[in-house]
């Protein structure tokens, strides 16, 4: 296991960031490094040439396919019995195991001879490769679970509410974006917990408590409860000189620079979006750029502490909303937080030229020690966004 080394700079002492024993990108404190060591022991992901795993690059058809077929069946198709099988895939690499799940019955492209196998995969479709390979039962007559945005007479709603029941997702929201685009962390906590549905093995899914609305943020971190990333991170943290009231704006450019290496052009959405270029956006903008960009933009509001810290601890950094005193004013402020301690909250601000902060917990549960006021998270889409809105305090 790789250790914690420290370095004397400038008369400081600085700790540098500990990393996990088999990739040197992801941090011991990540909760997939369970999932990580099981598939990468079992042969079914690996990492890059230089030594990384990339866990925030999303994954493509082709790449998933290729895994599901390595995770779940003793087979090894032969590259000249499985091949051209779809009008984009002839003989390249992941053809004999495109076209071995294409005959299984687990593909069937896109109905026009095409697979596209160099798109990015979304939930819904690696759920359902997964579930056909697995031949989990998909005969609902209705949908009765956890998510909103579950459609059930969607080609996908049989398949994730199959995954759904056998425990394939965390269950903090009340969405979960069927059409995201997932990355190769998700793709590897998806693979990991299936397998040991396969082999009858108990795990715990993320979910709020029972008493969730009623604990504070004191008796949330009492539990030990640690953030998936640490404080000293990088952190996208993109300065909104010449828009000083355009903070959400940059809290969206920061937050998808780091989570999609997106870098999105303010001018240009204040031209898509029709934003004069102050200030939050109205709900009329924030749809036009949900359905423009292909984002789903989930607020919640007046957060619980639980759902707050085990967001974070989970590895999902979020758009967090923060009193500003402008002349005796609260104008607010909206910043990234991507990070905790036992004294506060490391967040990437747009302020100040752009910097990277501690805050305390003040800043954070203004009103109440139980409650955040408006969070924000981002999820890139296969297909138009929209904006969901979502309440968790009781």
């Amino acid at each position: 296991m790789k250790k914690l080394v420290t370095i004397l700079l400038g008369g400081l002492l600085l700790s540098m960031p500990v990393f996990a024993a088999d990739y040197d990108d992801v941090y011991e404190s990540e909760p997939i490094n369970d999932a990580l060591d099981y598939l990468t022991d079992e042969e079914v992901i690996e990492g890059y040439d230089d030594g990384t795993f990339q866990p925030l690059n999303l994954i493509n058809r082709a790449e998933f396919t290729k895994m599901v077929v390595e995770a779940f069946t003793d087979e090894t198709p032969d590259e000249d019995e499985f091949n051209d099988c779809f009008t984009d895939v002839d003989d390249e690499w992941y053809a004999p195991y495109v076209c071995y799940s294409q005959e299984e019955g687990w593909v069937e492209g896109y109905g026009n001879g095409f697979f596209m196998p160099g798109d990015n995969i979304t939930r819904a479709e690696a759920v359902k490769i997964i579930v056909s390979v697995l031949e989990w039962e998909v005969e609902s007559k209705w949908y009765d679970g956890h998510f909103n945005d579950i459609g059930i007479t969607q080609w996908y709603g049989d398949y994730m509410w199959a995954a759904e029941e056998n425990n394939l997702f965390d269950e903090l929201d009340q969405y979960i974006s069927p059409h995201e685009y997932i990355s190769r962390a998700q793709m590897s906590q998806l693979l990991y917990r299936a397998l040991l549905v396969e082999e009858g093995e108990d795990f715990e899914i993320v979910e709020l408590s029972e008493d969730a609305g009623t604990t504070t943020y004191e008796e949330v971190l009492a539990t030990g409860i640690q953030p998936a990333y640490p404080g000293d991170m990088n952190f996208a943290s993109n300065s909104q000189s010449a828009y000083p009231y355009g903070c959400y704006a940059f809290a969206t450019k920061n937050l998808l620079e780091w989570k999609y290496n997106w870098f999105l052009d303010i001018p240009e959405i204040q031209e898509t979006i029709g934003w004069d270029g102050t200030f939050i956006w109205s709900p009329s903008e924030f749809l036009t750029f949900a359905e423009s960009y292909n984002v789903d933009v989930v607020f919640t509001y007046n957060g619980n502490a639980e759902f707050f810290f085990k967001k974070l601890a989970s590895g999902e950094p979020m758009v967090l909303y923060i009193p500003y005193d402008l002349n005796g004013v609260n104008i607010g402020h909206n910043l990234v937080a991507y990070s905790f301690d036992e004294d506060g909250v490391w967040v990437a601000d747009s302020l100040s030229g752009g910097l990277q902060r501690h805050i305390s917990y003040d800043e954070v549960f203004v009103d109440s020690d139980i409650t955040t006021t408006n969070l924000t998270q981002l999820r890139k889409l296969k297909g138009n966004g929209t904006r969901r809105d979502q309440i968790l305090s009781w």
